[in-house]
């Protein structure tokens, strides 16, 4: 009881007082060497193991306790070999199970997973985790057939006549293991089958689509209702442009094809003439990166390229002037990727230079966001005299925007004056002193012109009040700010404080490792209470 609520000295008091009267007592000689082991001393901790395995040989419990001490040394092919012997005198040990099986997994050791898995839910058939553990089991070691019996054999235990939640994930769930056995006819069947019970209608709309991605008519229709439903999802963006350039590889990319991939010229006028005419801006945006600059540029009749230009000159003009009117501070971040095509590149550059000709017919809330648009572009393209110029006119027209001088900021960077750069944005954090996100950029800026008290002061107006500020960060786990104050220390020529931060950020890291088969374990226990 002590060592599972962690009062260690307490638990050493108890075993010492039992070990006074049964000195060779087995299970108490391996307990205080698990204890010992939770307080730092391993070596003690292993020889009390040692001591207490060899007293009692048929203990369940000392062999369970050596497994432990392995895993936390990491050594889990011996922490599996001590579980199997503790299995072997207490077979239905269910602590142990579960522990063997978080070790196997790690190890993937994914036939001996499935074997643990089943083996627990024979001895607790009522719990739904262990239905859908072993299903998983048998997903990681490829027989779907078996997990897909398992999940059949499960619903049967739920009442038919009742649409519950866990119902609809789990026939939702079972799709996704009929696809990956690939039999793609007998999936698009059980989803139908199944729509009655399948309560999260949305998903099952977009799991039919994409599983007719490759009957591309009947996916556009699809994907296009889905879209009128949410037009900024980007996965439907992607399913529809597969499906109307029947390319259904396209569907398994990160992003959206018409950013990355490089289209033909009937590829380009078919995605525009349907993403032509919408209000959504998602459309609009996606339209601007439809043009790639290998068709700009390839070997087109002259009449056919005045057409682009002029086609992608009055989008990107629209884009832009409804951002400019709504006063978007991110538009300049938005368009950043446009630079990389030369053809774009120059369109933004006589964009920008019309709206800052246009000062008189336009009002004042919308003209500093031209300036500000105007920094951004030049910082871009590496003017940054020029960029310094309109971001100054920002701040003299309106001084309580925080974003003017978190730009300021980074142009000075860019400018390589950190010193300048530090100030400007300390200047910005003065307008909101309790804005975290504005607070943790000043700090980085201030570290990395060395202003290193100057950024512990700051950092730590967003720590717990009481004890060292300090102290409080490295219980957080905060690794970017003990990383830059590592790179600041170092770069004064401070190597003690400077290891002293970079240890302290392997030792979170460290940390991750140790409860992961925790982790492990409460993902699966996280799904069910979100369904309950």
């Amino acid at each position: 009881k002590c060592y599972e609520i962690k009062q260690y000295k307490k638990g050493l008091k108890a075993a010492d007082a039992i070990l006074k009267k049964f000195p060779d007592h087995g299970e108490t000689l391996a307990m205080k060497g698990l204890t010992l082991n939770c307080m730092g001393k391993k070596e003690e901790a292993y020889e009390f193991v040692r001591q207490g395995v060899k007293q009692d040989l048929k203990s369940h419990v000392c062999w369970h306790v050596y497994g432990l001490l392995y895993r936390s040394d990491r050594n889990y092919a011996e922490a599996i070999k001590c579980y199997r012997q503790a299995l072997r005198i207490d077979p239905d040990n269910i602590q142990i199970l579960r522990d063997l099986y978080l070790q196997q997994v790690q190890m993937r050791d994914l036939k001996g997973y499935a074997e643990t898995r089943r083996q627990f839910l024979s001895l607790k058939p009522t719990n739904r985790n262990n239905w859908i553990g072993l299903a998983i089991a048998h997903q990681l070691n490829g027989t779907h057939e078996t997990a897909i019996d398992i999940i059949d054999q499960y619903n049967e235990t739920l009442d038919p006549l009742r649409p519950v939640y866990v119902r609809s994930e789990m026939y939702l769930y079972q799709n996704e293991l009929i696809e990956e056995k690939g039999d793609l006819v007998a999936c698009l069947a059980h989803l139908e089958t199944t729509k009655s019970f399948v309560l999260d209608t949305l998903v099952w709309r977009q799991r039919k689509a994409d599983l007719l991605v490759k009957h591309f008519d009947d996916a556009v229709a699809l994907y296009q209702e889905l879209l009128a439903i949410n037009p900024d999802h980007y996965h439907y963006h992607r399913g529809l442009q597969a499906a109307l350039c029947r390319r259904a590889d396209w569907l398994a990319l990160s992003s959206v094809p018409s950013a990355t991939e490089s289209l033909s010229a009937h590829e380009v006028s078919t995605l525009l003439a349907v993403y032509e005419g919408h209000a959504s801006p998602t459309y609009g945006r996606l339209a601007l990166d439809l043009l790639s600059g290998a068709a700009l540029e390839g070997p087109l009749g002259i009449r056919y390229l005045i057409s682009i230009y002029i086609y992608i000159y009055s989008r990107l003009d629209a884009y832009l002037r409804r951002g400019l009117v709504k006063g978007i501070p991110s538009l300049g971040s938005d368009i950043k990727a446009l630079y990389t095509v030369p053809a774009k590149h120059a369109l933004l550059s006589k964009l920008v230079a019309t709206y800052l000709s246009e000062e008189a017919t336009t009002s004042p809330s919308e003209w500093v966001w031209r300036l500000y648009l105007a920094a951004q572009h030049f910082d871009r393209i590496k003017d940054i005299s020029q960029a310094l110029v309109y971001i100054d006119r920002c701040l003299q027209h309106t001084p309580t925007v925080l974003e003017f001088y978190q730009k300021k900021a980074v142009i000075l960077k860019h400018a390589g004056d950190y010193n300048a750069a530090a100030t400007v944005v300390d200047q910005g954090r003065q307008l909101d002193l309790a804005d975290r996100y504005i607070n943790n950029k000043t700090t980085k800026y201030l570290l990395r012109a060395n202003r290193i008290a100057q950024a512990e002061d700051t950092i730590a107006l967003f720590t717990r009040h009481e004890g060292d500020p300090q102290q409080n960060l490295y219980d957080m786990q905060c690794m970017w700010y003990e990383l830059a104050a590592g790179a600041a220390q170092f770069r004064q020529l401070h190597a003690g404080p400077a290891l002293k931060k970079f240890v302290a950020v392997e030792k979170h890291f460290n940390d991750f490792l140790v409860p992961s088969d925790m982790l492990a374990r409460s993902r699966l226990s996280r799904c069910f209470v979100e369904w309950d």
